[in-house]
């Protein structure tokens, strides 16, 4: 999401109110399953590996229309989903995190329950409990599954299991320091490396329906930013798309080998669009681009459009509401309640109201209450560096893009101006390829992630990586 959407959302509103043995026995079972994942996992990344090198894409005419043609015009070699050289196919093992769990004794039922869920061979382990995160506390496990069961099915059959009380997200978090900075990540699969850099508001979390489906074949991971999700938010940051840039390219160079495909929604794109420019085709491999933002703030829209340059005086209005610290306090958790969550949701970022889940609220709302999150709020509606415009940076781009675009954006419309850029580009550039999807809104990977999977899936596999 960006900024400048949820202050024109805002403003009108905000200017009118302001025992020994059994242990020992027990650590060699915990020893022995987690070495049988850990092989499982060694023989499923070669075979993965080998399946991806084979994949094609189908490239006919109706691929580069102005309309997303039908899913089933996009396809993908059958061969990628068969096993190679007569061998079967191989269980897989994933880690997911469960949160909900916050008694010790919940653990050993939770673990019986998920082993009756259709395609789990086993749960090869259950870390510690966490007290804390959206839920009051999580913990991680690892799962054993069966060659025919997705990790998209498995992980909603677990969520099913309980779903007022469970939030269940597929992969394991983890913590990097970055700059004497700690950012937190999940990360999934095996494959060729994939980033998901989420927008304003957002964090790894938000990714997590998306991410089920593209960690079949691929190491995916999904980035908190600065000032998100459970990284830390310090008050002295100068937050921008340059920031955050310089934060995906070090990920990039510390955690792949050889790049990776950076996947962004909103600001989110502007940030892995700007990390392309600064960290070149040796970091980045490609790009997604989910409903690319123009700017971070309304500092960065003297292009787009009069009606927008009319709005100005509402945003001006804004940012002095929120240079005064009480003011800046009360609009934050007006901003942050759970119902207005909820409110922006339905009625301006989504279209399928189904995917508007308790969980999703939980996943938004959490890291708002972290000590600094008002502040990081503030200075992005407010900071003097928007980022450069994506015509400028596409200028200096020289690697495989790919742009969807819910058709049904309040925020950054179809037919606004950076849509219409991306559309006009496509014409010029075989690299680029462009498609609107049909009756989604703001958040593609999430309002609909079984149609942008397929997409990227197929982005993906037309790369020579």
């Amino acid at each position: 999401m960006e900024a400048m959407d949820i202050s024109m959302a805002l403003a009108p509103e905000c200017l009118r109110n302001v025992g020994g043995a059994g242990a020992i026995a027990a650590a060699a079972r915990e020893f022995s399953a987690r070495s049988s994942c850990r092989a499982i996992g060694i023989q499923t990344r070669q075979r993965r590996l080998r399946l991806i090198a084979n994949a094609t894409i189908d490239r006919s005419a109706g691929d580069i229309a102005r309309e997303a043609p039908a899913p089933g015009k996009i396809k993908i070699d059958p061969q990628i989903l068969q096993p190679v050289d007569g061998f079967p196919a191989l269980p897989r093992t994933f880690s997911i995190t469960i949160h909900g769990v916050t008694l010790e004794e919940e653990l050993e039922r939770l673990k019986q329950d998920i082993k009756g869920v259709a395609g789990v061979i086993d749960v090869c382990w259950i870390g510690e409990l966490v007290q804390g995160g959206p839920r009051g506390g999580y913990v991680t496990v690892q799962l054993e599954l069966q060659s025919d069961a997705t990790l998209r099915s498995v992980t909603s059959a677990i969520q099913a299991l309980d779903s007022s009380k469970l939030l269940v997200l597929p992969y394991k978090n983890n913590s990097w320091k970055w700059r004497d900075y700690k950012i937190n990540f999940g990360v999934a699969g095996c494959g060729n490396p994939i980033i998901l850099v989420h927008g304003f508001g957002g964090n790894a979390g938000h990714f997590g329906n998306l991410l089920s489906y593209l960690a079949e074949n691929n190491k995916v991971y999904a980035i908190d930013l600065l000032g998100f999700g459970d990284s830390e938010k310090p008050k002295q940051a100068d937050y921008s798309p340059d920031l955050w840039a310089e934060l995906v390219c070090d990920f990039a160079q510390e955690f792949t080998e050889n790049g990776a495909v950076l996947v962004g929604n909103s600001i989110g794109s502007l940030s892995a669009l700007t990390a392309a420019v600064k960290g070149g085709k040796n970091t980045v491999r490609g790009l997604v681009l989910l409903n690319c933002a123009g700017a971070m703030n309304r500092k960065g829209l003297t292009q787009d459009g009069f009606l927008l340059q009319l709005l100005s005086p509402v945003f001006v209005g804004v940012e002095y509401i929120l240079a005064q610290p009480r003011f800046a306090n009360l609009l934050f958790n007006r901003f942050r309640s759970k119902d207005n969550i909820r409110k922006i949701l339905t009625q301006q970022a989504y279209c399928n109201k189904e995917s508007v889940t308790d969980q999703l609220v939980d996943i938004l709302y959490h890291p708002s209450t972290d000590e600094g999150a008002v502040d990081v709020f503030v200075k992005v509606f407010t900071g003097n560096n928007p980022g450069s415009r994506p015509e400028k940076l596409m200028s200096e781009v020289e690697i495989p893009v790919l742009v969807l675009w819910g058709d049904r954006d309040a925020w950054t419309p179809a037919n606004g101006p950076v849509a219409k850029f991306f559309v006009d580009l496509e014409k010029k550039r075989n690299d680029v390829k462009f498609y609107a999807l049909e009756g989604v809104g703001h958040c593609p990977h999430d309002d609909r992630p079984e149609i942008a999977a397929e997409y990227i899936r197929s982005f993906l596999a037309s790369l020579n990586w």
